[in-house]
């Protein structure tokens, strides 16, 4: 007879958070989830919309935290509907949410002392490739609970590294992240040069991405802006910010050298005081474009 699948909360069903739970779904897991706000997608796919994180963890044998921000973390673990007034003795809680490495072991620590298990579960890739099974999952935990866990987070992805304890993973994260932010202004500057150069910037999209200049970034992105389409937005300006400000301190506090980094940050942070956070951070090209001068 075959085991029944565990029950998985997930609480935070955002960008990131809400095409997790589709893959969870589509893998057959019950999902249990919420959000302060209506969640219609979420139940439209399946899913089961509860009225508080206390309720989502009694009713999960796993639960899964998929937050924006340390101030939404401690909200969701305090209170008498909280996190941890409902957690059950030897539960699996795994962290999603990207947050200083002090903070997660913080937080880890709050949770271990209600009898959790704790695993930390970093994802690297956009929505839209979450959604395609294509993002990676970078491990922090006992290789134990990796192995315990490993059903759940293979519905997530295939693509998965176990980096060593609690904490190492949101490192990967932020050198991933640091990397994306060069990446992507690079992606900027080569369609400005073509579109001036005199080709069709979305040739230049097609053909760059078959060769050896192209990225992660510059597939995803240099379509984007060949077309001008920087909403609705896959990565915004807004959620970028907290990985420039972590990336930075990490650069800064292991005292690595950061030309690169250095010099596209403010591109980045130009776009949020120009109110520019909503839209896709491909947009970044726009500053290239106003920077350039006459033909």
């Amino acid at each position: 007879m075959s085991q029944a699948l565990p029950t998985l909360g997930l609480i935070g069903l955002g960008q990131l958070g809400l095409p997790v739970a589709r893959n969870l779904l589509q893998a057959g897991y019950a999902v249990a989830g919420y959000r302060r706000s209506a969640a219609p997608e979420f139940e439209a796919a399946g899913g089961q919309r509860l009225t508080s994180p206390g309720e989502v963890t009694s009713a999960c044998d796993i639960l899964l935290l998929c937050l924006p921000d340390e101030a939404a973390q401690r909200s969701a673990l305090d209170g008498t509907d909280g996190v941890l007034a409902h957690l059950k003795p030897g539960q699996i809680v795994i962290e999603l949410g990207t947050y200083s490495r002090a903070f997660k072991l913080e937080q880890a620590a709050r949770l271990s002392e209600r009898g959790a298990r704790v695993l930390e579960a970093e994802v690297s890739g956009s929505p839209p490739m979450v959604s395609a099974r294509k993002a990676a999952l970078y491990l922090g935990g006992e290789a134990g609970l990796v192995d315990q866990c490993s059903p759940v987070l293979k519905a997530i992805t295939d693509n998965q590294f176990h980096l060593g304890p609690y904490g190492s993973a949101v490192a990967m994260k932020l050198i991933a992240n640091y990397l994306l932010t060069i990446h992507t202004l690079a992606a900027a500057e080569a369609m400005n040069l073509g579109a001036r150069a005199g080709f069709d910037p979305a040739l230049v999209a097609k053909v760059i991405a078959q060769g050896a200049g192209n990225s992660t970034m510059f597939a995803i992105r240099a379509p984007m802006m060949a077309e001008r389409k920087f909403s609705p937005a896959p990565g915004p300006f807004n959620t970028l910010d907290k990985y420039l400000n972590l990336g930075e301190q990490m650069a800064r506090d292991l005292g690595c050298a950061s030309p690169l980094f250095d010099t596209a940050a403010p591109y980045f942070r130009r776009a949020l005081s120009q109110g520019m956070g909503e839209q896709d951070i491909s947009a970044v090209i726009a500053f290239i474009e106003s920077e350039s001068g006459p033909r």
